[in-house]
């Protein structure tokens, strides 16, 4: 359980909160229904008092199609991330599990947040940042600038490296221009 939960954090970005209040009625194949959360142990709506739907990547959507294949609560009204009891994940085990894995796994820990970050600085790299803003649930496009700061996409380098050619192709006529205005040699 955990498992699909941490890969579906990890592709889907959804807060720690929103994670836990998802009800099966919210999954659809290829996309979440995203309008309630958990804070401070009560369910209510997400922070941003938004619904939003989020397209699902394969792994998130193989993942979510695999919890359904289980016996029990799996009814539109379960929650689908639950204990064996079929109650809600207690988020501070589930984060004091998280980090055990880690540990386990002998890979540097992180907090749990850092999947929905993950998620929306590689999301960045291939969208524009108002999209970004609406997958990850932002009310403020500020808050989703922090996102941006990601790995250069690949048209980003192309696009200085055409800035720089075209700099050094005038300035390379300016110089021969002023040479010439000096009275050097051609």
């Amino acid at each position: 359980m955990d498992g699909e939960l941490i890969r579906v954090a990890g592709y889907a970005g959804l807060r720690l909160g929103e994670l836990l209040a998802l009800r099966w009625a919210d999954v659809n194949p290829r996309i979440l229904v995203v309008h309630r959360a958990l804070s401070a142990g009560v369910e209510g709506p997400t922070k941003s008092w938004q619904a939003r739907f989020v397209p699902l990547a394969d792994p998130a959507a193989e993942a979510l199609a695999r919890l359904g294949l289980r016996e029990h609560y799996t009814s539109r009204q379960d929650y689908v991330f639950v204990s064996r009891l079929g109650r809600r994940i207690d988020p501070s085990a589930l984060r004091k599990r998280f980090k055990k894995a880690a540990v386990a796994a002998e890979v540097r820990q992180l907090r749990f947040h850092a999947l929905r970050h993950s998620a929306g600085s590689l999301i960045a790299r291939e969208a524009d940042p108002r999209w970004v803003q609406g997958f990850l649930g932002h009310s403020k496009l500020a808050t989703t600038e922090r996102y941006l700061h990601a790995k250069p996409r690949p048209e980003d380098v192309e696009r200085l490296n055409r800035a720089f050619v075209a700099a050094t192709a005038t300035r390379s006529i300016e110089t021969v221009a002023h040479v010439r205005d000096e009275g050097g040699n051609d």
